[in-house]
């Protein structure tokens, strides 16, 4: 399929919440391991978690499901080249980044120092009704010291952006640097740059813009000032979750080899599944993750704060294009898991259905699926929002949707013992998101999985054309500087690194690419949110952070509507304008209500690999999707125009704050333009996508890249299209479904 083509209040705490809710279930069950018959039964008990209990009735286990085979061609264990082929490629080692030095808690010259300093003044003078400016609470300084522990390439573009901001308004008419300008230059300069044309000065200005206004909005004044508290709804105390021992330098201090059954490279959606289920059959499992390794003990103080350190580049990976669109990921031990929101959908029948037929995907229909999202769903304690964790901002949409006749529910989320902190998208305070590394990680690990953390996989190991183990680098966790050298020699390697590194590394060893298509067909689901003002606080960052849908439109447009909220010091980065206009809008936060939208992109994108370099990503966004967001950001206003708001605000260009119906209905949709649009992406699949057929597909139907045998991908980027719904419960259902196909072809690897 070509690229383009389309893949059909308050701010006080509630009254305490009890340990077992009224409308909770019952604890999950113990989810017992896959028996197989190639292993004999071990004579000694493994460790259980006391999060979940031994069930009475257990979940059927995999290798008691019904699982045919159809015999489809690249369905079975992948062929070696033939022995009259090519020679083995030597493939050269990856450069590591070298990090900046850190020998201070400075990293901005006074030259750029002056520029960050002037741009944040100009963003936030004094007065409005928060008073305070940002050189008032030391802005400009706060990030500088931040910067110290940024990774390297953060570093370097929020610098160039600096200097973009600086020498650009020396080519205007202003005829001097930014930081030179006298404040009613500045601001007019400013004015000016958030609308530009010239592309790599709004994305300058943009980026320089939601890092200024966040670290305003993480400072205790103006916390104090727009009422942001750290307390929970529940006064529960929070549950301690699994911990496990995580290896890494300087543990392991020196090069070092180790031999495995199974070597898995990432420990998110994907990755932590298959090392889980591979594990408990008895196979020997290393995790390789380049991330920290993260507690409940860590998720304390500024979410902003926080933000900066769990997420790859300080978030500021994007994909290329119009627009820009940035590209949130995690880079821990857990992946993108610790920071998501925790929403599980299961796929859509009708989407199965389609992978089924369009890719001659075997046991992808829906009834062959079922075993494999139920037992996830199990393990991850999978259950709807409960109606005293929904918050303010959720109920009230929900009141626009009943009055409009709309469907609506509580969107189910893999959690137990929830306080409602809010937080969930900077690591849960309470253990109460069950992220990977409090799951599927530690029964890994209690199965005898070795992991470990900031170790970066280098280089694949191919002998006689198999894969046979992967390099990696150790690194010094704060320094990001590679210490020693981690080889795995193993019998299968599970590449789940995610859908922008995964084929990023298989390029840099150059396998994968047999049919052209890998880094191809990206798929995002483009996101935008819409914001409403009310009469009465709301307090939208108290309670769940995505608690509520709204699907009347997912069937016959895509689109798909999640109430969402967020602090404000990482949500204020996304507030329109400048100066005291904007400082009016910060200071009615406690009267926002937000929600957010995204589509099933028919849309595409591509990575691109850098030798030793974060990868490229580039996406454009064509005219049917930038309709279908119109339109979705349409019907989310009229909801909260239906709940009573009195101004809302789209973020269309030409469309100022929304009061009444009629304003939408004048709204035309082709009008709107891709690159006017302010969009985000947390959803990235497809780059690697199965299929049985090797000339349009990467990896075969169970993940096993065409062409290297025993070499398999597990992750988003093996989806061969959009999810159409938050793909986390997909992502592990297909890992699932790959640990099966491994159990049950064992004597083909193992």
């Amino acid at each position: 399929m070509a690229d383009d083509e389309e893949l059909p209040p308050s701010q006080q705490p509630t009254e305490q919440i009890p340990r077992e809710a009224p409308n909770r279930p019952p604890p999950a069950p113990e989810i017992e391991p896959f028996p197989d018959d190639f292993f004999e039964p071990p004579t000694e008990a493994l460790p259980r978690t006391e999060s979940f209990p031994v069930a009475e009735e257990p979940l059927a286990s995999i290798e008691e499901l019904t699982f045919k085979e159809p015999p489809v061609p690249g369905s079975g264990p992948a062929e070696p080249p033939s022995k009259g082929g090519p020679p083995p490629v030597a493939i050269p080692a990856r450069r590591a980044p070298r990090p900046f030095p850190l020998g201070g808690t400075k990293v901005l010259s006074k030259k750029r120092f002056a520029t960050l300093a002037a741009f944040a003044e100009t963003l936030l003078p004094p007065g409005g009704p928060i008073t305070y400016s940002a050189n008032e609470v030391a802005v400009a300084e706060r990030l500088d010291a931040a910067m110290v522990a940024w990774d390297r390439s953060a570093r370097k573009m929020f610098l160039r952006f600096l200097g973009v901001l600086e020498w650009s308004s020396i080519f205007s008419r202003h005829f001097r640097g930014f930081s030179k300008l006298k404040p009613p230059a500045a601001s007019a300069y400013l004015e000016k740059a958030l609308h530009s044309k010239l592309l790599l000065r709004r994305a300058a200005v943009d980026l320089l813009k939601f890092y200024v206004l966040n670290q305003w909005a993480s400072t205790p004044r103006i916390e104090e000032a727009i009422g942001f508290t750290y307390s929970c709804v529940s006064s529960d105390p929070p549950r301690n979750g699994d911990r496990m021992e995580v290896l890494g330098y300087p543990q392991v201090s020196g090069d070092h080899t180790e031999e495995c059954d199974v070597v898995v490279i990432g420990s998110g959606a994907g990755g932590a599944v298959v090392a889980k289920e591979l594990a408990e059959l008895g196979h020997s499992v290393i995790v390789i993750e380049e991330g920290s390794y993260y507690t409940r003990q860590d998720m304390a103080g500024p979410p902003f704060e926080r933000f900066q350190r769990f997420y790859r580049r300080q978030g500021m990976t994007a994909a290329l294009g119009t627009p820009t669109i940035p590209v949130p990921m995690g880079m821990a031990v857990g992946g993108t898991t610790l920071i998501n929101s925790g929403s599980c959908f299961r796929t859509p029948d009708r989407v199965l259905q389609r992978w089924e037929k369009d890719f001659g995907l075997p046991g992808v229909d829906p009834e062959s699926m079922k075993p494999f999202f139920d037992r996830v769903e199990r393990i991850q304690h999978v259950m709807p929002v409960p109606e005293e964790l929904l918050g303010e901002n959720a109920r009230i949409f929900r009141s626009g949707v009943k009055k409009l006749g709309l469907h609506g529910e509580p969107i189910r989320r893999n959690i137990e013992g929830c306080r409602g902190c809010g937080v969930c998208a900077f690591g849960c305070p309470s253990d109460a998101k069950l992220a990977t590394h409090l799951t599927y990680l530690p029964r890994a690990h209690h199965a005898g999985a070795t992991i470990y953390a900031n170790t970066r996989a280098q280089r694949l190991l191919i002998e006689d054309g198999r894969a046979r183990g992967v390099t990696a680098l150790l690194l010094e966790p704060t320094t990001r500087e590679p210490m020693a050298t981690l080889t795995v020699r193993a019998k299968v390697v599970i590449v789940a690194a995610g859908a922008i590194h995964t084929p990023s590394f298989l390029a840099d060893n150059a396998v994968g690419n047999m049919s052209g298509q890998l880094g191809r067909h990206l798929r995002i689901h483009p996101a935008s949110a819409v914001g409403a003002y009310f009469d009465e606080d709301i307090f939208s960052w108290r309670g769940t952070l995505q608690p509520y849908y709204v699907d009347d439109w997912h069937e016959s447009h895509d689109i798909m509507i999640e109430v969402t909220s967020s602090v404000p010091s990482v949500g204020a980065g996304t507030f329109p304008g400048m100066g005291l206009r904007l400082k009016e809008q910060l200071g009615a936060y406690p009267k926002l209500a937000s929600a957010g939208l995204f589509v099933s992109d028919t849309s595409s994108g591509r990575v691109i690999r850098r030798a030793g370099k974060e990868p490229i990503i580039t996406y454009k966004l064509n005219k049917h999707d930038t309709r279908r967001m119109v339109r979705g950001l349409a019907h989310t206003a009229e909801i909260f125009l239906a709940a009573g708001a009195r101004a809302v605000l789209t973020g269309l260009p030409g469309l100022g704050p929304v009061t009444d119906k009629s304003q939408l209905e004048e709204l035309k949709e082709e009008a709107v333009k891709p690159g006017s649009l302010k969009l985000t992406a947390f959803h990235p699949v497809g780059t690697a996508r199965m299929g049985s057929d090797p000339s349009s597909s990467v990896v075969g139907p169970y993940g096993e890249v065409h062409g290297v045998p025993g070499l398999f991908v597990s992750d988003a980027s093996m989806l061969p299209g959009c999810p159409t719904v938050n793909p986390q419960i997909t992502i592990m259902a297909f890992s699932t479904r790959t640990a099966d196909y491994l159990a049950r072809h064992a004597s083909s690897y193992f």
